[in-house]
């Protein structure tokens, strides 16, 4: 644990993170995505889930990413944006998703 900045721990009691498994509006509020790890199911197509700019499905993909099967995908290193709220579209061969992400 001593190898971690204590700024960085500080910061990550303040993130919210949860697991969801159906599209919705995750907060409002402007915020920054720090990770996203996506929860296949066991289809062997690939398709797309979208993290939206904003608290519909229509307003502007930010991230898109895929879920795979037997591929737990893990997105992020660098915080993204996204000023006009988070909504969460789920893909058909997607069980759910682990995001973590921080309300300005």
């Amino acid at each position: 644990m001593n190898e971690y900045p204590k700024a960085i721990l500080e910061l990550s009691k303040e993130c919210i993170t949860e697991y969801v498994t159906a599209s919705a509006v995750l907060t409002s509020r402007p915020c920054y995505v720090f990770q996203v790890v996506v929860d296949p199911d066991n289809a062997a197509n690939v398709t797309q889930n979208y993290l939206r700019n904003g608290e519909t499905d229509v307003s502007p993909i930010l991230i898109a990413f895929a879920g795979q099967y037997t591929h737990v995908t893990h997105i992020g290193h660098f915080p993204i944006y996204f000023n006009k709220g988070l909504y969460f579209e789920k893909g058909a061969n997607t069980t759910g998703i682990t995001i973590q992400y921080l309300l300005d």
